[in-house]
């Protein structure tokens, strides 16, 4: 045999174990991102179920602050007419 089939021989079970581990390194590439976009999403209901947490506190807060100065409101009325 001459050098360049000793070389072709050689070379494509290298080249067989290179498109191996590409392909095993792209699953687990994909793997990742599955994992991550699970995660991501489920941060994401997580964020928006507390901000719709912080929203009815805000809103209750500012209620009851309306309702506040409104009381306010009609006890200096009431002052200012007697």
């Amino acid at each position: 045999m001459n050098d360049s089939i000793v070389n072709l021989l050689v070379q494509i079970p290298l080249a067989g174990i290179i498109v191996f581990l590409t392909i095993k390194f792209l699953e687990h590439l994909r793997d990742l991102n599955t994992n991550m976009f699970a995660f991501l999403s489920k941060e994401a209901e997580t964020n928006r179920q507390f901000l719709k947490a912080q929203r009815e506190q805000m809103n209750e807060s500012v209620g009851r602050l309306a309702e506040e100065i409104k009381t306010l409101r009609i006890q200096l009325a009431e002052k200012h007419e007697a």
